[in-house]
């Protein structure tokens, strides 16, 4: 079964400096809670570190908030990487099996968590420029590596040449950020089970050959 554990246990990889122990730290409880509802000083106290050396590392909680977003993509890039180039199967298997992974993960743990930066592109209303910026870079930066195994599939005469690979990719994760939410609200699996079903007939849909 796909290990999807290290995307809401990620925190485990990072070495133990104190600015990594603050981004492990407000990243965990960001995830159970939400962006508004974490106090730096709850951070300070889990993490057992005074007022100065949290401002010593950020300015601010929105900048804290852009690190969190950034280790987080850092960590769902790794994870996409590896997957699609390890797993074994077609390119458009291996997108599958991710899904299908992530799937198993909610079916074991329930519902009630989705992703981080989605999360808190909702719930940060009116982001400044340098917030809306690191939140666009992790979307592009994990929609670019869905859209290179589209491409390579289409090379290979599985998946549609239709669409180019950039526009299926960009609809394809925006599909599942929005069925994640709604799984959340749900509490189920099936708007994530309708995504999966509809993703793979139609948004990218094996190649059809034509015959003589």
């Amino acid at each position: 079964m796909f290990d999807f554990s290290r995307r809401l246990v990620y925190y485990l990889s990072m070495k133990n400096t104190t600015k990594e122990k603050l981004i492990k730290a407000g990243a965990k409880a960001m995830v159970a809670k939400s962006y508004h509802a974490v106090g730096i000083q709850e951070i300070l106290t889990t993490v057992d570190v005074p007022k100065g050396s949290f401002y010593h590392y950020f300015e601010s909680k929105e900048a804290f908030g852009i690190a969190i977003i950034e280790y987080y993509g850092e960590q769902l890039a790794k994870s996409i990487a590896e997957k699609l180039a390890n797993e074994k199967g077609s390119p458009r298997e291996k997108i599958q099996k991710y899904f299908l992974g992530i799937r198993d993960y909610y079916a074991i743990h329930g519902c009630g968590r989705g992703c981080l930066v989605a999360k808190l592109a909702i719930e940060v209303e009116n982001p400044s420029a340098a917030m809306g910026d690191a939140l666009k870079r992790e979307f592009d930066k994990w929609t670019a590596l869905f859209a290179s195994c589209i491409r390579e599939g289409q090379k290979m005469g599985e998946i549609s040449l239709e669409y180019d690979a950039e526009s299926m990719a960009e609809f394809l994760y925006t599909s599942w950020e929005g069925a994640l939410i709604r799984m959340q609200v749900n509490r189920d699996l099936a708007p994530i089970d309708k995504f999966i079903e509809h993703s793979f007939d139609r948004i990218i849909p094996r190649q059809k050959h034509v015959v003589n």
